[in-house]
């Protein structure tokens, strides 16, 4: 049973999917993970002008769209399908969340990005989520962000429900509600011993090499993050196969 427990699928976070299957947080980048094995995914979402949730972590697209003006809080959700199209295909949370129903065993931690708090308050932002986040499907997603403000409205908005909701600890407010994860850089793993002792489970980021992965799951890590969730996977299961 302890060999079964310590397998690196059941600790291993397909961060923002799997960079082998696709560009980040596409629906072909979240498939490659959970064909290679993954329990666990996280993605990033953004609200467009029109309040469309969808997912993708920057709200500046020059990066992955090589567009300098181009904002998604700018942007019609329409509009923005047009500015991701010759760089990849747009993914709403209604779509990924159509999808992970259909993913059996399957965890998704959702990654609220503050920008658009610029434009609405946290608890329009909370029940506008209830919207889009069906009661059927709260076992198998857990809201994360690193505004500590949104995640209370969230907790408040789901009240019905058990939500489960994470801290990213990079954020300045901590949630007064009670949390059940925190993500936080490995860099600064010190004090994850003080938060597990409080019955909170914690995630590092971002880890993309066996040695290190090996060594945060070693001293104690509950979660670990990856950008290459498949390759790592398949060094930690061959070391793993010969312990």
């Amino acid at each position: 049973m302890e060999n079964l427990i310590e397998h690196p699928a059941n600790w291993l976070v397909a961060h923002r999917g799997d960079r082998a299957g696709g560009v980040e947080n596409t629906l072909a980048a979240f498939s490659h993970a959970i064909t290679a094995g993954a329990r666990f995914a996280e993605c990033d979402i953004q609200f467009t002008r029109d309040m469309m949730p969808v997912v993708l972590h920057d709200n500046w697209l020059k990066r992955l769209c090589h567009n300098p003006a181009a904002k998604v809080i700018n942007l019609e959700l329409a509009e923005l399908y047009d500015v991701c199209l010759p760089n990849f295909e747009l993914l709403t949370l209604d779509r990924l969340l159509a999808w992970l129903e259909l993913q059996a065993g399957v965890t998704l931690f959702i990654e609220i990005k503050a920008t658009v708090r610029r434009r609405t308050t946290d608890r329009s932002i909370a029940r506008r989520l209830t919207r889009h986040i069906p009661d059927s499907l709260l076992d198998k997603v857990v809201l994360i962000s690193k505004s500590g403000d949104i995640l209370d409205a969230c907790k408040a908005a789901f009240a019905a429900h058990r939500l489960r909701i994470g801290w990213v600890a990079e954020g300045n407010s901590l949630p007064v509600s009670d949390i059940d994860y925190i993500f936080m850089p490995y860099e600064d793993m010190e004090t994850f011993h003080r938060w597990q002792n409080r019955g909170v489970k914690v995630g590092l980021y971002t880890i993309n090499d066996v040695e290190l992965a090996t060594e945060m799951r070693r001293l104690g890590a509950d979660l670990i993050e990856s950008d290459h969730f498949s390759h790592l996977l398949g060094e930690l299961d061959a070391g793993h196969d010969e312990g």
